[in-house]
């Protein structure tokens, strides 16, 4: 991975390419959005090079060629928001001068000034600041529930939509299925280790090493762990796991110098006019920091966004779930607050309790399975008829 990191920054610098493959994560840039897209973008630079030796052409030299090309779905100066995608790239040798970031390039001029392909990787639901990208989409991989109200793609974009616990699971198992086509089903695996650890890592991480409690791995997801660990030689799988969960879960939540405006920042989806960040602390710790609600309601207006729906985790003691929303329009914010209360599909358990913040509805959520993804489903329905 660190030559194709590399070797793809020094291209797209010098725009040595003839054409251009880009693999966008989501905006909210967590583990499983980072290592999707850089794993992917890897296994299409190096399944190229594979079809280019199959074919025995000879090189012209100082011709331009394909490139593959991660992108990072954050700006280069939000980085270190990413808290645990910092480490565990930083952990594995990836530094963040190897990485390409969303407003390193103008994106809508790489797309239109040469031939190029849009791979969307942990999302299919484009932001309003990326809509120009959906004629150039050829490829989606998501693992949330699918989503057709905005489906403006070609007829002939290839999708694999799943509801598993990570991205990454479905990443591995198209990879896989590709090589097997070239008979190389565990080549790539084995061949870029660094690959095969990130994915690992980030399955555990997102279905907290299968935890019954928080009810996000699935047997997809458990058949992947069991393949990469058959690869990487890991001896003893269950305290690998653990040992992974632990350093990752610290480096996620360890948030303490993070201020309120740098936290709604930290990960978040915007949904038309709803801005939806999730936190690794509770709503009713982020809501205790110093000019919280000021920070919510600055971030509205340079977002353009008239709602925030906050979602707060901690594994502190057992699994906890909260929510609150909080609006420049307390009509409809109350009308926000009321329609998930009475979502059931599925319901999201929410209980109001008062933490005495001016127009803004606090609730503990009783449905440790729901998050984000089980959230934007109904805040989708909600924006159809507010």
């Amino acid at each position: 991975m660190e030559e194709y990191l590399s070797t793809t920054v020094s291209n797209l610098k010098s725009e040595n390419y003839a054409a251009l493959n880009l693999v966008i994560g989501n905006e909210s840039c967590d583990l499983d959005s980072a290592v999707s897209a850089l794993v992917y973008g890897s296994f299409l630079s190096w399944r190229h090079s594979q079809i280019k030796c199959t074919m025995c052409t000879r090189p012209t030299p100082g011709a331009k060629d394909l490139l593959c090309v991660s992108v990072l779905n954050v700006d280069r100066e939000d980085y270190e928001l990413k808290t645990e995608v910092d480490f565990c790239l930083r952990e594995s040798g990836v530094s963040k001068e190897m990485l390409v970031f969303r407003n390193d390039y103008d994106l809508q001029e790489l797309v239109t000034k040469t031939k190029a392909n849009v791979v969307l990787v942990d999302h299919h639901t484009l932001a309003n600041k990326d809509k120009f990208l959906a004629p150039y989409v050829t490829e989606i991989i998501d693992h949330r529930p699918i989503d057709k109200t905005e489906w403006n793609y070609r007829d002939d974009t290839r999708s694999t939509i799943e509801t598993v616990g990570s991205c990454c699971t479905l990443v591995a198992q198209r990879i896989m299925d590709m090589s097997a086509v070239m008979a190389k089903k565990v080549e790539f695996f084995q061949t870029h280790p660094l690959c095969t650890q990130l994915l690992h890592s980030t399955i555990i991480l997102d279905t907290v090493n299968f935890s019954k409690e928080v009810k996000k791995g699935t047997p997809h997801d458990l058949e992947i762990v069991t393949f990469l660990e058959g690869v990487l030689k890991i001896e003893n799988p269950e305290a690998e796991r653990e040992s992974k969960l632990a350093r990752l879960l610290e480096a996620r939540t360890n948030v303490t110098r993070l201020t309120a405006r740098q936290l709604l920042k930290k990960d978040v989806k915007i949904v038309k006019d709803v801005y939806v960040p999730s936190f690794p602390i509770l709503v009713e710790e982020f809501l205790s920091k110093p000019e919280a609600l000021t920070a919510v309601s600055e971030t509205l207006k340079s977002s353009g966004c008239s709602l925030a729906l906050l979602l707060g985790m901690s594994l502190q003691n057992g699994l906890k779930r909260d929510a609150a929303i909080c609006g420049s329009e307390p009509d409809k914010t109350a009308k926000l607050a009321k329609f998930l209360q009475d979502w059931s599909a599925p319901s999201l358990q929410l209980t109001p309790t008062d933490l005495q913040h001016p127009n803004t509805y606090y609730f503990n959520q009783q449905y440790l399975g729901a998050s984000r993804k089980q959230y934007i489903p109904a805040v989708n329905a909600f924006l159809q008829n507010p």
